[in-house]
C-alpha cells in the first residue's frame, strides 16, 4: 500500500556538533559547534555578549564556546521568553537519564536492548511465535548475554506482511511481557498501537518503542504517559508498514530528521509525556535509502541535539546489505561495527538480535572512548608476566601461572 509524502517539517531551531573523543580527551572541556536558525542580528549579538564566538555559515549562525558560554546564552535567551534557550540548554547539558515507569536508566552506562520477536516473519528468522514459554527461554538467553531491556513485537515492520488486529496483537503480547515482568526482565513493547501499549503495559512494561512517529496518532505515546512510562521517538517517513507513493527525496537527510524530532517533540509534550520519559531513534530503514541510513550513522551526533537518550534499531537491517552483501542472518559482525561507531557517537541504547556480540563491542567501544585515564591501569593484583620475573630471564616462554580474568598487563 501507499501513501503520500508528509506535510513539509519546519525547520529545526538548533543543530549541535559535538566534539569527538578524541577532543574531549586531549582538551577537557572541548567546545562543541551550535547552528542556530534562523541566521538573525539580535541572535548573534545575545552569543557575542555571552562570551561566545560566532560565524555566519549560510543560512545558520555558528556559535562555538565552552559549556558554561552556552549555558549564559541559553539562559539569557530565556530570560527575555525565546524557547530557543531552552532547546539551547538541554542540548548542551543532555539528559543524564532515561525514566521508565518504575525505575531510571542512569546515560552514563550503555544498554543493550534484546529483541523478542513474537512471530515466525521476522525480517531476519529470529522470530519464537506466540507461545510464552519460548519467549521466556529466548528473553532469558538475551539477558544472560548481556541484554537489560527486552523489546518484546508482535507484529512484522516488512511492508509485505499484514497489519495485526489490535485486540489480537494485545492478547499476544501481554501475557509474555506478565511472564517476563515476573522473571524480573525489564520490558519494552514495540508497538505503535494504543490499544497494545495500553495491554502492555497493564502488564508491566517499562517502555513503549513506537516506531510510527506518530504518524498514525499519538494513542500510544499518550497510554505511556498516562502510565508514566519510558517512550521511545522512531523518526518515520510515512505510517508503519506502507511505502510512500514516490521515494522520499531529502536535500540534507540529518538536518531534517533533526527538524523532525523537535517537530514530534513538541506534539509529545501536548500529549502530556515529560521529554525525561523519552528516547529518540533516528529510525534507520524508516523511509532512506540504504545510502541516507549511512549517512544518518555517519553524523549521529548531531542528533542529540534534544538533549534526550538517543538509542539505535540498526541490527541486521538491509543497508548492511548493501556493504557487506550478505543475508540478514549473517550480518551481526557488521552490526557490531555499526554499534561500537554509535556508542562513540553519543548513542546509549541499542536494540539488536546478538546481544552477547553488542555487549563485547560496547565494552572495547566504551574503553576507548570514554573511559576515565587509568582505568584499566594495572594494580597489586593484576597478573605479571611471570612469577618474580627478572630483565635476565624474561627470555625464558612461558609464564608460570595463567593469566585470570581481567589481567591488566
Amino acid at each position: 500500500m501507499n501513501s503520500a509524502a508528509p506535510a513539509p517539517i519546519p525547520a529545526a531551531p538548533l543543530r549541535v556538533i559535538p566534539p569527538s573523543p578524541a577532543q574531549r580527551a586531549a582538551l577537557g572541556d572541548a567546545a562543541p559547534f551550535v547552528f542556530i536558525l534562523p541566521d538573525n542580528l539580535a541572535l548573534e549579538a545575545a552569543a557575542l555578549s555571552a562570551g561566545l564566538g560566532t560565524q555566519r555559515m549560510g543560512d545558520e549562525l555558528c556559535a562555538v564556546g565552552t559549556g558554561p558560554h552556552f549555558l549564559a546564552f541559553a539562559r539569557g535567551l530565556t530570560m527575555r521568553g525565546d524557547p530557543l534557550g531552552g532547546s539551547i540548554e538541554r542540548a548542551v547539558r543532555p539528559a543524564a537519564a532515561w525514566r521508565l515507569r518504575t525505575r531510571t536508566l542512569p546515560l552514563d552506562r550503555r544498554w543493550v536492548m534484546g529483541i523478542l520477536n513474537l512471530t515466525t516473519d521476522s525480517f531476519s528468522g529470529d522470530g519464537v511465535g506466540t507461545g510464552v514459554e519460548e519467549a521466556v527461554r529466548r528473553a532469558a538467553a538475551l539477558r544472560d548475554a548481556g541484554a537489560a531491556i527486552i523489546d518484546v513485537g508482535a507484529e512484522s515492520a516488512r511492508a509485505d506482511r499484514p497489519v495485526l488486529d489490535a485486540a489480537a496483537e494485545a492478547a499476544i503480547v501481554a501475557p509474555v511481557v506478565a511472564a517476563l515482568v515476573r522473571d524480573g526482565h525489564t520490558v519494552s513493547a514495540d508497538t505503535y498501537k494504543g490499544e497494545v501499549a495500553a495491554a502492555a503495559l497493564e502488564a508491566g512494561a517499562e517502555i513503549v518503542n513506537d516506531i510510527s512517529g506518530l504518524t498514525q496518532g499519538a494513542a500510544a505515546a499518550e497510554q505511556a504517559a498516562k502510565a508514566g512510562a519510558g517512550y521511545v521517538l522512531n523518526y518515520s517517513y510515512s505510517v508503519p508498514k506502507q511505502r510512500p507513493g514516490t521515494p522520499p527525496v531529502y536535500e540534507d537527510v540529518v538536518r531534517e530528521t533533526a527538524a523532525w524530532m523537535f517537530d514530534r517533540l513538541e506534539r509529545l509534550r501536548a500529549a502530556g509525556l515529560p521529554e525525561e520519559c523519552v528516547a529518540v531513534d533516528p529510525g534507520i530503514a524508516f523511509g532512506k535509502s540504504h545510502d541516507e541510513d549511512l549517512q544518518v550513522l555517519r553524523r549521529l551526533a548531531e542528533l542529540g541535539a534534544p538533549g534526550l537518550p538517543l538509542l539505535v534499531a540498526h541490527s541486521r537491517k538491509n543497508f548492511i546489505g548493501s556493504v557487506a552483501g550478505n543475508a540478514p542472518a549473517e550480518r551481526d559482525l557488521e552490526t557490531h561495527v555499526v554499534t561500537a561507531l554509535a556508542y562513540v557517537a553519543g548513542a546509549r541504547i541499542f536494540r539488536v538480535h546478538d546481544a552477547a556480540g553488542a555487549t563485547r563491542a560496547l565494552a572495547m567501544a566504551a574503553a576507548l572512548s570514554t573511559a576515565a585515564a587509568g582505568a584499566f591501569a594495572p594494580d597489586e593484583g593484576s597478573w605479571p608476566w611471570r612469577a618474580g620475573a627478572e630483565a635476565a630471564h624474561m627470555t625464558v616462554g612461558g609464564a608460570e601461572r595463567a593469566a585470570p580474568p581481567g589481567q591488566r598487563w
